[in-house]
């Protein structure tokens, strides 16, 4: 980690922005399009700058497209065959899975590894929905045999971006499925660590400047020039590592992106053409990019 620079993907769905900004579930025929119509974005714009990444996959997504063999299934296997990690990031995505009984989180954590097997992957890594954890999460992933988390973001700024979203979306009549529970999980050492407990390594998404300013693509792609500029300084930087989410590279006139959601998701205010060359630009400062498994494999105690 100390050298090469890392990028991640969450594969969150459209189901996922509707449930944190409080909007009704999408149309389910738009399930797959975060694995249909994003992702190959993403690999196409790696595969161009030479860019080995990990992605974090939800296992109920999975599952649907193993169960039909959907489109996704070839797009994910393609993945791997360019050397991308795939990696947990539960099956359910519940945003409050923190509150899961021991039994029921491991439970989560194995069905969702089951689908990245049987798909060919080998999962050794796990992100938490909404970056909330604790101890006893973590004890969880051990358990079920991961080696490294990368759930910790430790940015005061955006626990507090994110408070302020809630109580918005409360004001407007909305329910957030967001949690204000787990600031824990906001603080915290900026560096990769092992975890005392649980034995697993800890690989943080960077964070920059004095307010902790997270390097993920909504702020770097969609964000006000002076946020976009603090976080541009990491370009390059060694160990840094960049948190995307499959929507950085959506765009409003995909299938099931409602208008309400279009006007409400940084990301889709910006064209995605914008978005793809501020992605490439940062990605170009760097040279050697390495999955979060080869980072945590050269940690492990």
């Amino acid at each position: 980690m100390a050298d090469a620079l890392h990028v991640s993907v969450d594969l969150d769905g459209l189901g996922c922005y509707h449930a944190i900004h409080g909007l009704p579930a999408p149309d389910a025929a738009a399930a797959d399009v975060a694995l249909r119509c994003w992702v190959p974005r993403f690999l196409e714009l790696f595969a161009e700058l030479g860019v080995r990444a990990t992605f974090f996959v939800i296992g109920t997504d999975l599952r649907r497209e193993l169960d039909v063999e959907g489109p996704g299934v070839a797009i994910l296997r393609e993945a791997l065959r360019c050397g991308h990690e795939l990696a947990n990031h539960s099956h359910a995505h519940a945003y409050d899975m923190v509150r899961d009984d021991d039994g029921a989180l491991r439970a989560d954590l194995q069905r969702c590894d089951a689908a990245l097997r049987e798909l060919g992957a080998d999962p050794l890594g796990f992100r938490a929905p909404g970056y909330t954890h604790d101890g006893r999460m973590l004890a969880a992933v051990a358990a079920t045999g991961h080696l490294y988390d990368s759930s910790a973001l430790p940015s005061w700024s955006y626990y507090a971006a994110k408070a302020a979203a809630i109580a918005w979306h409360r004001v407007h009549g909305r329910r957030s499925q967001s949690m204000l529970r787990g600031a824990g999980s906001f603080l915290g050492p900026r560096r990769p660590h092992v975890h005392r407990e649980s034995g697993l390594v800890e690989l943080p998404i960077t964070v920059c400047g004095p307010l902790r300013l997270p390097l993920v693509g909504t702020f770097l792609l969609s964000g006000p020039a002076w946020v976009r500029s603090v976080l541009g300084r990491a370009a390059g930087r060694p160990g840094a590592h960049l948190e995307l989410h499959a929507m950085d590279l959506g765009d409003p006139g995909d299938p099931g992106v409602s208008p309400v959601l279009a006007r409400m998701q940084p990301e889709l205010r910006t064209p995605l053409s914008v978005r793809r060359e501020r992605l490439a630009a940062f990605l170009r400062a760097g040279s050697d990019y390495q999955t979060l498994c080869d980072a945590a494999v050269r940690m492990r105690p």
